[in-house]
């Protein structure tokens, strides 16, 4: 089937005429409760190590003369939105994490004439309610639209890309020629970095456009994302990644694999594509996991590369779990056109690769037995973030205007006491807390109550530190989200946990909290927040562990901890105990004691997550069950394995009793690997 063979249609709404002689009323969107913040007074954003008191962290692209009225040049105001460091200067190759910058694009069509380039730390968010539209000019000079790419613009590779998110925002190509080589957005990304809900707009039956060029880099998720017309939706060659919930339509491609090592496409729609997934000519890409998607009016599902009479690591190989497929085509087919899979409309499970560790199958199919728990409509449950786009600022409570209730996020004052009140009183009134940027220290627990929404701006910090943190054989945790045993509703987006120095005694992350019915899934739920051990300027941790004897820097107890009675959706987290400084730091040899460990019995998912450099495990999911792992990423410590000074599980002491450590037992004397 071929593109070009479809007659494309467009009907006219049929509504009543206006009255004759007038013209229609203007559309008006309610002004989004976002930029009705206070957001110049005390009340802002304030960045503790940037070094400028007054640095702004949040920026309107109307302050920066962005005209979005669909003729004017807005290539430059939308630049210096993004690129101002508050000094008259420039945030490109600055630091990675003390000039966060969350830039607000209010509804309206943006002419670019040329490439605009993101910046690390950065958060460029548009109005739900009214979305903007970056669209290209007809004279468009280059052949990227929007660049994800910072530090990699000068050669350097795309993992070093952290700290990017770019929301609400449609893109349209449509003006550049439907065969000039172009993409519309290049995310060549790392970790902790997000795209949601994002629409794409490109001709159709085009030979040169590109929605989306992962071309490098490390990130974990990309959600959300409708994708119109194009001769490829998505091209990747990042080292892992999994898409969810993608919607393609009138694509040549939908996902076209360059490379990369493994790809999980979760819960995509393909409406009258050429092809679904194009793996022909990836290189030495691992495996792709077609899951719980959607074929329709389109080409094969996938093409892909024959491994199997191919000697050593074999690439290409397969997995489709839970597909719906119409149409006369066959579901999957070799380069030559071969098919592999024949035309069916539903598939279970179909595998072309390594079943198990050297039992290599072509083409074997199964039955997968799937808990009901974490299924909705058949599918693995997923949730958008939400946009909270309908509520209005009397919902809205920035915790650093509460009268009596004094909070800095100054990286030095506790502020426990203040957040406790605010966030207890908040979830009581139905309230949401937003917290504008900031380093928020706490010298106790801080309680997250049902009933909970919190939305941050660029990531704020909140941080623990001090003796009640201290005791490794008392572990407590640094953010508890709700108490053993409770029931309701917590959601938490775009936010930062740590500790602020040696913390032995902390768990950096507690989730005890489920929902208050099982017909509620995603009320307990994290997306885009991250936590993170060393690394950054607002941690001593990030100058005071270099040495490769790690027993002095028993820097946190537990990342994440999933309870016995939780039960939590978790999108795009990652857990990063640093193995290299991204500010003001040298050599990080950190022996965080564990990454996350999961108990919950409850349902549980793990859609798109990351967690590194960690002592004992980086996962662990102990007597657990009813558990969703989407991607998983992983790293060992780099100071650990041939030539460290200690082996594992050194400098820690598993606890096996309460919490299921792994002894390394089977582990002979001197064994590093």
């Amino acid at each position: 089937m071929q593109l070009s063979d479809q007659m494309l249609f467009a009907v006219k709404d049929q509504h009543p005429l206006e009255p004759p002689n007038q013209k229609p009323k203007p559309h008006v969107a309610p002004r989004y409760w976002l930029d009705e913040q206070d957001h110049a007074g005390n009340a802002r954003g304030y960045a503790p190590f940037a070094g400028n008191n007054n640095y702004p962290v949040y920026r309107n692209v109307k302050s920066y003369k962005a005209a979005g009225d669909g003729k004017t040049d807005d290539t430059a105001a939308l630049q210096d939105a993004i690129n101002a460091d508050g000094n008259g200067g420039n945030r490109y190759k600055n630091e990675v994490t003390t000039r966060p910058a969350q830039v607000f694009v209010p509804g309206g069509t943006y002419i670019l004439t040329r490439k605009l380039d993101m910046r690390l730390n950065t958060i460029v968010v548009g109005d739900p309610n009214d979305m903007p539209v970056f669209k290209a000019s007809s004279n468009f000079q280059g052949n990227v639209m929007i660049d994800g790419n910072d530090f990699a613009t000068d050669g350097a590779s795309g993992t070093t890309n952290f700290f990017m998110a770019f929301k609400n925002i449609a893109i349209d190509t449509t003006n550049i020629n439907k065969d000039t080589s172009v993409t519309a957005l290049r995310w060549g990304v790392a970790q902790a970095c997000h795209l949601t809900n994002i629409r794409i707009q490109m001709p159709n039956d085009s030979k040169g456009h590109t929605g989306i060029d992962l071309n490098q880099g490390s990130t974990i998720a990309v959600s959300d994302i409708s994708i119109t017309g194009g001769a490829v939706g998505i091209r990747n060659n990042n080292q892992q990644v999994l898409f969810k919930d993608i919607s393609f339509k009138y694509c040549t491609t939908a996902l076209a694999q360059s490379g990369g090592f493994v790809v999980v496409l979760q819960g995509a729609r393909i409406d009258t594509c050429g092809l679904g997934v194009d793996t022909s000519g990836a290189g030495q890409l691992g495996s792709v996991v077609i899951l719980d998607s959607n074929s329709v009016n389109s080409g094969p599902m996938i093409k892909f590369f024959d491994s199997s009479n191919s000697s050593g690591d074999r690439k290409d190989q397969i997995v489709i779990e839970n597909l719906s497929f119409s149409g006369n085509n066959p579901v999957a087919i070799g380069m030559d056109g071969t098919v592999k899979l024949q035309n069916m409309k539903n598939v279970d499970t179909w595998i072309w690769g390594n079943v198990s560790p050297g039992v290599y199958q072509t083409g074997k199919t199964v039955t997968t037995k799937r808990s009901p728990q974490l299924l909705s409509n058949g599918k693995f449950f997923t949730k958008a973030q939400p946009t909270y786009a309908d509520w209005t600022s009397d919902k809205i409570v920035n915790i650093r205007s509460v009268k009596n209730h004094p909070v800095k996020g100054d990286g030095k004052t506790d502020d426990a006491a203040s957040l406790n009140a605010i966030l207890a009183d908040n979830a009581k009134n139905g309230k949401l807390s937003y917290f504008p940027y900031g380093v928020y220290i706490v010298k106790s627990t801080l309680y997250v109550p049902p009933g909970t929404r919190i939305v941050g701006e660029a990531w704020p910090v909140i941080s623990g530190i001090g003796s009640f943190f201290g005791d490794k054989t008392n572990p407590k945790p640094v953010i508890m989200v709700g108490k053993p045993s409770e029931t309701g509703l917590a959601q938490i987006q775009d936010m930062r946990f740590t500790v602020a120095d040696i913390a032995p005694g902390a768990i950096i992350l507690q989730i005890n909290l489920s929902p208050s019915s099982t017909n509620t899934p995603g009320d307990v739920a994290l997306w885009n927040t991250h936590v993170t051990v060393g690394g950054t300027a607002d941690t001593n941790i990030n100058t005071a562990c270099s040495s490769p004897n790690t027993a002095s820097c028993l820097a946190a107890f537990l990342m994440v901890h999933l309870t016995p009675s939780s039960s939590a959706y978790i999108e795009n987290m990652w857990g990063w105990t640093a193995d290299h400084s991204l500010e003001r730091g040298g050599r990080q040899n950190i022996a965080t004691g564990r990454g996350i460990l999961v108990q919950a019995t409850h349902a549980t998912w793990l859609t798109g997550t990351g967690f590194e450099h960690n002592t004992l495990y980086n996962y662990n999911l102990h007597a657990a069950q009813n558990v969703y792992a989407g991607l998983q990423q992983c790293e060992t410590a780099y100071w650990q394995g041939v030539g460290a000074v200690q082996n594992a599980p050194a400098p820690w002491t598993p606890d096996v009793a309460r919490y299921g450590d792994p002894d390394f037992a089977w582990c002979k004397a001197g064994d590093q690997r």
